[in-house]
């Protein structure tokens, strides 16, 4: 986002993105995660702008490389070394690593004592 010339332009995109997530989905966006995590006062201005609530993570590996996915025990062992309270996990769909582990990614947190909220049950 911080790459677009002007915050109009970033807005633009972010509109379009909400379009296309109302054809699919039957709703509109509420929360924007920048792309690979980049934001700028100014991206964060044009997100707010629009009623948008930006939101990062805690923790990510390198799983959206597709040709490069090193099975479902790496995925759960790179998870959960990192949880802790409050923890927001970037995992994205199109790991097959991700997929096959999730299931136990939860469970095992879930034996650890963690629960899991939508981002509307945080307080901010």
């Amino acid at each position: 986002m911080p790459s677009k010339a002007t915050k109009a332009a970033m807005q633009e995109e972010i509109l379009n993105l909400d379009r296309r997530f109302f054809e699919l989905f039957g709703q509109h966006m509420t929360y924007f995660r920048p792309p690979e995590g980049a934001y700028s006062e100014r991206s964060l201005a044009a997100t707010s702008e629009l009623g948008y609530k930006t939101v990062l993570w805690s923790f990510a590996y390198r799983d959206w490389e597709t040709n490069n996915q090193q099975g479902a025990n790496h995925a759960f062992d790179s998870v959960m070394p990192y949880l802790h309270n409050g923890c927001v996990i970037l995992l994205h769909a199109v790991s097959k690593d991700n997929t096959e582990a999730l299931g136990r990614i939860i469970d095992e947190a879930r034996a650890k004592g963690y629960t899991f909220k939508s981002l509307d049950e945080f307080s901010y």
